[in-house]
């Protein structure tokens, strides 16, 4: 038979545990209106110009609800609404469908062809979208692997869109 003493500090518990519970659920919204931010990521080419070592992890992807921001090198900043992104992929998949739309770009640069003609066993994503001019763009990202599937997962949320796979 359980005593007294036990059933109040188990209800006392319960109450500590219910709190908390409500805390954090009225701190989500102001965590999420903030987004998630990975900078361990190396853009891999597509149809915005930037100047960036293939070399470096230096791109930083912030993902809220209202905004997805790309900051390549510190000194190029792609920021999309997530109903401007009309596709993503992962894997070869990225490859293929970066390298189509680098291809069918009107603005064609060596510069966005490189890092997208080598196979390799890293996590690639590819993010297709529209800019503010209905022109398609794409970017392709080598993200750790450690972040791919947070990555992968939180833009699928907030934009809507399937992922596309390709071993």
């Amino acid at each position: 038979m359980i005593g007294e003493g036990t059933r109040r500090a188990g209800n006392r518990l319960r109450s500590r545990l219910a709190c908390s519970l409500a805390v954090l659920l009225a701190c989500a919204p102001v965590l999420d209106a903030q987004g998630n931010s990975w900078n361990r990521i190396r853009y891999g080419g597509g149809t915005v110009v930037a100047k960036v070592d293939p070399y470096d992890w230096n791109t930083t992807l912030t993902i809220a609800a209202n905004q997805i921001v790309l900051v390549f090198g510190h000194h190029v900043t792609l920021t999309l609404k997530p109903s401007q992104v009309t596709a993503l992929s992962y894997g070869q998949e990225a490859h293929r469908r970066v390298a189509d739309m680098v291809t069918l770009s009107v603005i064609f640069t060596p510069l966005a062809l490189f890092g997208l003609l080598h196979e390799s066993k890293n996590h690639f994503v590819g993010i297709e979208f529209e800019d503010n001019a209905g022109k398609p763009g794409a970017v392709l990202l080598e993200v750790h692997k450690d972040s791919y599937k947070a990555i992968l997962e939180t833009l699928k949320t907030v934009t809507g869109k399937p992922v596309r796979i390709s071993p």
